[in-house]
């Protein structure tokens, strides 16, 4: 199978489902802009080569927006990545597992620049979303929690609020694997976990939801942009979106740890 292909049957055996959710869009400073709740609906032919989404955003009962798309996989399967209507430099980048990430490829001058990474964990999606302004300024970042088994959720909490700190030093251990921009995925190594990024802005978000990220990104200067999950007290996962001093997109790292 082609690394095109294999990159979109990541997606479809992965994401396919009904995800009942709850988006919170928090500022640059950690206070809650807005939250709703939310509804991604995936459905596809019997080849699963053609994918029909519907985006619902729930504030009331009689106030909820929508967005859809179509994608197929001749069109949007691409050999440097999924091909998302929305923007021509968004592309997705999908591990076997269905963690991932939707992110614009290329830092430009003057244009708004944003990334989303995808954590799975049985029934469950949670999703952090990145986003700088047009002057390369952290503008606000999000936190979508998801479960494919309905609203409410028996795992997540209807917390809004970030926390001050989380202690996320311990033994941990685990194993890391990466996917290029161009579709290729490292064999599994040995993973040390490191925590602390210099000139990183972090948040501590709640249900063990975790972002650090650059408060400015810049051509000229590489980057990455980290989020973490704790999914509870053993398990935890890590993704990390690398970006060159050109700001073009390089890899997505997955790291899963347990504690020993």
């Amino acid at each position: 199978m082609d690394l095109k292909t294999q990159n979109w049957k990541n997606f479809t055996d992965q994401h396919l489902y009904d995800w009942h959710g709850i988006w919170t869009r928090y500022t640059p400073t950690g206070e809650v802009q807005e939250s709703f709740r939310s509804l991604r609906h995936f459905e596809s032919n019997v080849e699963k080569t053609e994918i029909y989404q519907l985006n619902q955003y729930i504030y009331a009962e009689d106030n909820v927006k929508e967005e859809q798309w179509n994608f197929n996989q001749t069109e949007n399967g691409l050999s440097d990545g999924m091909f998302h209507p929305q923007a021509e430099l968004m592309r997705g980048y999908f591990f076997p597992s269905g963690h991932s990430i939707w992110a614009t490829t290329q830092l430009k001058s003057e244009a708004y620049f944003a990334m989303e990474l995808f954590f799975r964990y049985q029934s469950l999606r949670h999703s952090v979303g990145i986003v700088y302004d047009h002057q390369g300024n952290l503008f606000r970042t999000a936190n979508i929690r998801e479960d494919s088994t309905g609203y409410p959720s028996s795992y997540w909490s209807q917390d809004l609020g970030q926390l001050s700190q989380r202690d996320l030093q311990k033994n941990w251990q685990g194993t890391s694997i990466t996917i290029t921009a161009d579709l290729e995925i490292s064999e599994p190594v040995i993973a040390e976990f490191n925590w602390g990024w210099e000139a990183h802005k972090t948040f501590f978000l709640p249900d063990g939801v975790s972002i650090s990220c650059p408060e400015k990104v810049t051509i000229g200067t590489s980057f990455d942009c980290v989020v973490n999950w704790l999914i509870n007290e053993t398990q935890m996962q890590q993704l990390i979106s690398s970006y060159d001093a050109s700001g073009k997109f390089q890899s997505l790292t997955l790291q899963r740890y347990e504690l020993k």
